[in-house]
C-alpha cells in the first residue's frame, strides 16, 4: 500500500474521533446549493409610463390599464423595467410575453404589436406579424421574443416595452378600441424569462442548549422583498419547522435564521435540512445541507441567541388592538392595549437590547433612544436579553413626549397613531405607557403587550373617531393578522349619540343606567378599510337614564288618556296600539338607534291614542257588555238598561239620559 493508501484510513479515523470528542457543537457538509435554471414570470405592474417588473406574485394586486383606439402611427402602450440585482448568465431561449386585452365597441380587431426587451446594453425584439392575430371579447394575446445568450450584471436595467403598430376593427363603433390590462391578480400580464434570480447559501448551524439555529443567506436584487414577498419552507428530517424565522437585512440580501428544538432524548446526530423558496406559484428554488449536531453547546453568550443585525419587521405578525374607553360628557378616558407577536416582536426585543448601540444604522428607529441609554447599566448592554432597565428606558421615552409616542407607533410599529387613539396624539392629556414582554426576556417571537392609558377632552356634538384602518400603507406587509376589541361606555346622564360605521360591524346597546358601543372582529386583513365614529348630542334628554324615564312617562300618559277616553268604549284597539308602540320604542332604545327616533316613536303613541279611542266601538256600562244579563226599560227615555248585579235594592244609571233607576226586586 502506498503513502496515499495508508493515509486515507488514518484520515477517516481522525474525522470520526473529531466528530465524537471534539469541542465543536456543529460540523456540517454542504450537499447542494441553489439555484434553479427554470424560467419564471416577471409580472407587469404600475403606471404605463413608469411601471416596473416583479417576480413576486403576491405584489400583483392593484391593476392598471390603457386604451388604444386609433393607430395612425405606432403607439407605445407602456414600458416596465427593473434593476437586476445579481450577476449571472442567461441562455438562448424564447421569452413569452402575455398581455391581457379587452375589445371595446367592435366585433373584433386585427392587431400587429411589437415587444422590445433590453437587458443592459443588449436589445431584442419580437411580436406579431401582419394583421394577426384576430382578437374578440376578452383574453390574453401572446408574443414571442428570441433571446440570445448573454451576461447580466448587477444594476443592469431589464426593460420591456409594448408597442401597437396596427389595429383593424371589424364593425367598429364610435368608441371602438382595445384596453390592455396588467398588474391585477385576475388580469395579470407578464413576460416569461430565464435569468439568474436568487442565490441561496445555507450556513453552518449554531447550538445553544437544545436549540439549533440554522442561518440561510438569500441574495438577490430585491433586498428584503425576496423573503417577505415569497413563501418559504424549512424542514429538518422532512419535518417542517413551524416557528417564525428571524430575518435580518445584510449586504446583498437577507439572512433568514430558523430555530429548531431538538427532540427530547436526542443528544447528537446527523440531520438533513432542506429549504425551499417560492417567489411565485410553480417556482420552487431549494437547497439542502446535512448537519452533524451535538446538543448542549452554547454560542458563547451565556444567554439567548440574538441576531447580529436588526431583524426585519416585514416577516409577518399578528396584532390585537384592545381599547376600553369611557365617556362622561366632557372627557374620554382610554386604556389601549397592543398585543403583537411574530417579526415585530423579534424586532422590538432586539432593539431593546441594543439601546445606545452606536453602530446602529442611520435608518434604525432605535437610534432615537440614544439619549435614554445613560439610564441602562453597562452590564445590561447587548447581553442577549431584555433587562428591566431597558424596558424602563423605552417606557420613559414613550411617556415623556406625545410626539415620541407617535413616532414609535408610526415609524416603529407602522401603525397610524390617530387611527387607534381617536385624535392627534399631540392633543392627549397625561399619558402612561407600559411594556410587558410576557415573561420571556430572551429573543423570541412571543407576544409583547404595550399598554397606553390616556384621556382627552371632547366637545358635545363633535364627531369622534373610535377606530379605523390603522396599518400604514407600505410596499411591505407588516401586519398579516389583525384583531380588534373596542368598547366605549357612557354614563347615565350622557349619550354616545349617533354611531356611523363602514367596512365593519358593531354593537350599540342601552339599558337604563349604561350605554355601550362595542366593535369586535378577529378576522381582518391589513388591506381592509373600516371606520367607526360616534357623535354625542350633549342633550341630557337623550341620555340612557332620562331617555328611558321619558319613555315610561309618555307611555303612562298614553295609557291613562286611553283608559279615560275608552271608559264606555272598547279598550282593545287603544291598548294594543300603545303596547305595540311601547315594545317598538324599547326595542329601538335597546338596540342603540338614535334617541330622537326612540322618543319620536313613543310620542306617536300619545297622538294615536286620541283618534283610535274616538273610533273604538261603544260598549255597555263600564265599557263591558254582557248579552245574557237582564234588562229594564228606562221610564224617562225608553232605553234598555243592562242589570249586571243581583244586589237589591240596586241603583243604576241610564246611558241614554243619565237618569238614576232604582230596582227593588
Amino acid at each position: 500500500m502506498g503513502v496515499h493508501g495508508r493515509a486515507l484510513p488514518t484520515l477517516l479515523v481522525l474525522i470520526f474521533l473529531t466528530g465524537i470528542l471534539g469541542p465543536l457543537s456543529v460540523v456540517s457538509s454542504q450537499q447542494s446549493n441553489c439555484c434553479s435554471d427554470d424560467s419564471f414570470e416577471l409580472f407587469l405592474r404600475g403606471d404605463a409610463d413608469s411601471g416596473d417588473l416583479t417576480p413576486f406574485e403576491s405584489e400583483v394586486d392593484e391593476g392598471d390599464s390603457k386604451l388604444v383606439n386609433q393607430v395612425l402611427q405606432p403607439v407605445e402602450v407602456g414600458t416596465w423595467k427593473v434593476a437586476w440585482g445579481i450577476d449571472g448568465e442567461y441562455p438562448s431561449d424564447n421569452w413569452d410575453f402575455n398581455v391581457h386585452y379587452e375589445v371595446q365597441g367592435a366585433v373584433g380587431v386585427n392587431i400587429n404589436m411589437t415587444v422590445e426587451v433590453r437587458i443592459g446594453g443588449s436589445f431584442y425584439e419580437g411580436g406579431t406579424t401582419g394583421i394577426e392575430p384576430y382578437l374578440t371579447g376578452e383574453g390574453d394575446v401572446q408574443s414571442v421574443i428570441e433571446i440570445e445568450s448573454g451576461d447580466v450584471r448587477q444594476d443592469d436595467i431589464v426593460e420591456v416595452s409594448l408597442i401597437v403598430q396596427l389595429l383593424g376593427f371589424n364593425q367598429p363603433g364610435d368608441d371602438s378600441g382595445v384596453i390592455f390590462h396588467w398588474g391585477s391578480s385576475d388580469k395579470p400580464s407578464s413576460i416569461s424569462v430565464k435569468m439568474p434570480l436568487v442565490e441561496i447559501e445555507m450556513k453552518e448551524a449554531s447550538v445553544s442548549g437544545n436549540l439549533v439555529y440554522f442561518p440561510i443567506l438569500i441574495s438577490s436584487g430585491f433586498e428584503d422583498r425576496i423573503w417577505s414577498s415569497s413563501s418559504g419552507v424549512f424542514e429538518v428530517q422532512n419535518i417542517a419547522v413551524s416557528d417564525k424565522p428571524v430575518a435580518t437585512l445584510v449586504d446583498g440580501g437577507v439572512e433568514v435564521t430558523f430555530v429548531w428544538s431538538m427532540p427530547e432524548g436526542v443528544e447528537s446526530g446527523s440531520f438533513l435540512t432542506e429549504f425551499i423558496l417560492e417567489p411565485q406559484n410553480g417556482l420552487q428554488i431549494g437547497t439542502n445541507m446535512t448537519h452533524f449536531i451535538e446538543s448542549g453547546g452554547d454560542d458563547g453568550g451565556g444567554g439567548s441567541w440574538y441576531p447580529a443585525n436588526e431583524p426585519l419587521r416585514s416577516g409577518g405578525s399578528n396584532i390585537l388592538i384592545d381599547v376600553d374607553a369611557g365617556w362622561d360628557g366632557k372627557e374620554v378616558t382610554k386604556k389601549i392595549s397592543l398585543e403583537f407577536d411574530g417579526s415585530m416582536s423579534q424586532w422590538m426585543r432586539w432593539g431593546l437590547d441594543n439601546i445606545g448601540n452606536s453602530s446602529l444604522g442611520s435608518s434604525s428607529w432605535w437610534r432615537s433612544l440614544n439619549s435614554y441609554s445613560s439610564s441602562v447599566p453597562d452590564s445590561d448592554y447587548n447581553n442577549k436579553m431584555v433587562d428591566n432597565s431597558e424596558i424602563s428606558a423605552l417606557e420613559g421615552y414613550l411617556t415623556g413626549s406625545n410626539s415620541d409616542l407617535e413616532s414609535f407607533l408610526t415609524n416603529g410599529l407602522f401603525i397610524e397613531a390617530e387611527s387607534i387613539i381617536g385624535i392627534d396624539p399631540f392633543e392627549l392629556g397625561p399619558t402612561q405607557v407600559s411594556v410587558d414582554l410576557g415573561g420571556t426576556s430572551g429573543f423570541s417571537s412571543e407576544t409583547i403587550t404595550i399598554r397606553i392609558s390616556t384621556s382627552y377632552s371632547l366637545m358635545e356634538g363633535e364627531r369622534q373617531l373610535l377606530i379605523e384602518s390603522f396599518s400604514r400603507t407600505s410596499d411591505e406587509e407588516y401586519w398579516t393578522g389583525i384583531s380588534i376589541d373596542i368598547r366605549i361606555e357612557g354614563s347615565m346622564l350622557t349619550d354616545i349619540g349617533i354611531v356611523s360605521a363602514s367596512g365593519i360591524e358593531y354593537s350599540h346597546r342601552r339599558w337604563i343606567i349604561s350605554e355601550t358601543l362595542v366593535v369586535d372582529n378577529s378576522d381582518l386583513d391589513s388591506e381592509d378599510s373600516f371606520r367607526v365614529e360616534f357623535t354625542p348630542s350633549g342633550n341630557g334628554l337623550f341620555s340612557v337614564l332620562l331617555g328611558s324615564g321619558m319613555m315610561v312617562l309618555i307611555l303612562s300618559l298614553s295609557i291613562g288618556a286611553g283608559m279615560t277616553m275608552t271608559r264606555r268604549r272598547s279598550r282593545f284597539p287603544t291598548m294594543i296600539t300603545v303596547a305595540t308602540l311601547g315594545i317598538l320604542s324599547f326595542s329601538i332604545y335597546f338596540l342603540g338607534l338614535p334617541m330622537q327616533m326612540v322618543l319620536g316613536v313613543v310620542a306617536s303613541s300619545v297622538l294615536l291614542v286620541f283618534p283610535i279611542s274616538l273610533l273604538s266601538p261603544k260598549t255597555g256600562v263600564g265599557g263591558v257588555s254582557n248579552s245574557n244579563a237582564p234588562r229594564v226599560k228606562c221610564p224617562s227615555c225608553g232605553s234598555m238598561v243592562v242589570v249586571e248585579s243581583d244586589v237589591r235594592p240596586l241603583r243604576i244609571t241610564c246611558d241614554g239620559c243619565g237618569s238614576v233607576i232604582r230596582i227593588e226586586e
